[in-house]
C-alpha cells in the first residue's frame, strides 16, 4: 500500500510537471504569435 502510494505521488508529480511545461510552451507560442 505504501509503495503504491509512492507510485501514485510520482505519477501525479510527473503529470503536474508535464502540464506546467505544456502551459509554458503554449504561453511562449502565443506570445510569439502576438509579437509577429
Amino acid at each position: 500500500m505504501f509503495r503504491g502510494h509512492n507510485v501514485g505521488v510520482a505519477f501525479y508529480l510527473i503529470f503536474v510537471a508535464g502540464g506546467l511545461a505544456g502551459a509554458v510552451v503554449m504561453f511562449k507560442l502565443l506570445r510569439g504569435i502576438k509579437l509577429i
